[in-house]
């Protein structure tokens, strides 16, 4: 069995030097990536940001402060020589796969080689409010990577027809770095993004499910990629672990208490919180394709947060001092997992824990990393 990759998120606000800093310093720490997530809106409701539900709205403005993942990429890229730099993940709705393509390779020369282009379907918080549409997502997403591998690997002008694109004579002269183009993991979670990730992609990176359920679905993948004549062992399976850490249960168990972590939860399909025994949040199928958080009233904030109970939350992240979510991930390595982006969430938790906690991320690296 390789070591379990670890990657970090990358800082997501202004100072923007201090997030070269953390970089260069995971870096020189031995984690093997770091992380952006693509948003223009956060998951949270503005009337979730008051002061009565969380210490963060006292230290900043909005749940909505996000920098550009694929610039920040470039940044830390060229003041970094060994660590991977990945976006985790932007689509191919706000983005058009022409110039998804191109900044691609640009980030494939800035980086020598360490970028990593993580795509999704989308969500609805950051596409319909913008003007755009969140129809047909996952068919845009098929065809959008169709396009982006068709302009990395044509020698001159292609055309190509399609649902969504159409290219006359088009163009991308631009050759990557070395041997092979970025590479592209995506973020699937139900059987079409699951064959989709088989057949087109490189990597995996869905949220946390249980164990036995992700062996399944990398299963579904190997299988796809199998039936494409595809070789599955090219492909990286990966996760993005939300982790909740405390130094005893009790910290615990008032974190998986707290009401943005329990906001959190809000994304998670109806039928997992079915699956759980509690009822469904939303009405809605899932969060990701129904929740806008700019629109939600005090009063529906409250009473989202009062119906997603604690259990979910241990469900939704890996919950615990380090050496319990260490155990916790043995059975996912034995499942396939080989790279996990560890995504603190402690600080929504309790803010006076977050220095704390990337202490016990560092423990956590060394219980599992070896």
């Amino acid at each position: 069995m390789n070591r379990l990759q670890l990657g970090v998120p990358g800082q997501i606000m202004p100072p923007a030097d201090a997030a070269v800093r953390f970089a260069q310093r995971s870096e020189a720490e031995g984690y093997d990536a770091v992380w952006w997530p693509d948003h223009l809106m956060g998951w949270h409701a503005d009337t979730m940001w008051t002061p009565d539900l969380t210490p963060l709205a006292t230290v900043q403005a909005n749940p909505h402060t996000y920098f550009d993942p694929m610039i920040m990429m470039g940044v830390v890229g060229a003041q970094t020589s060994t660590i991977k730099v990945g976006v985790v993940v932007t689509d191919l709705i706000r983005r058009n796969p022409a110039m998804a393509a191109a900044t691609a390779l640009t980030l494939d020369h800035v980086t020598r080689g360490r970028a990593i282009i993580g795509l999704g379907s989308g969500e609805k918080l950051n596409v319909t409010p913008y003007g755009m549409s969140f129809d047909k997502p996952v068919a845009k997403l098929s065809e959008g990577i169709d396009v982006m591998r068709l302009l990395w690997e044509a020698d001159g002008p292609v055309d190509y027809r399609g649902r969504f694109h159409t290219l006359e004579k088009a163009v991308l002269g631009l050759q990557p770095y070395g041997d092979t183009p970025p590479e592209i993991w995506t973020a699937a979670h139900g059987p079409r993004m699951l064959k989709l990730t088989g057949t087109k992609a490189d990597g995996w990176l869905p949220t946390k499910m249980t164990a036995p359920d992700y062996g399944k679905a990398l299963t579904t993948i190997q299988q796809a990629a199998q039936d494409a004549d595809r070789d599955p062992a090219t492909i990286t399976p990966g996760m993005l672990g939300y982790l909740l850490l405390g130094p005893d249960e009790e910290t615990v168990r008032r974190l998986t208490e707290a009401p943005l972590v329990r906001a959190l939860c809000v994304l998670l399909p109806s039928q997992v919180f079915r699956d759980l025994g509690v009822e469904p949040p939303l009405d809605a199928g899932s969060g990701f394709h129904d929740f806008i958080p700019t629109t939600i009233p005090r009063e529906e904030s409250l009473r989202i947060i009062d119906a997603i109970p604690p259990e979910v939350v241990r469900h939704y992240a890996f919950c615990g001092t380090p050496e319990q979510v260490a155990e916790e991930l043995h059975e996912y390595r034995e499942a396939g997992l080989e790279h996990l982006v560890m995504w603190n969430i402690t600080a929504f938790g309790d803010p006076s824990l977050a220095k704390w906690s990337f202490q016990a991320m560092a423990e956590l690296k060394k219980l599992v990393g070896s």
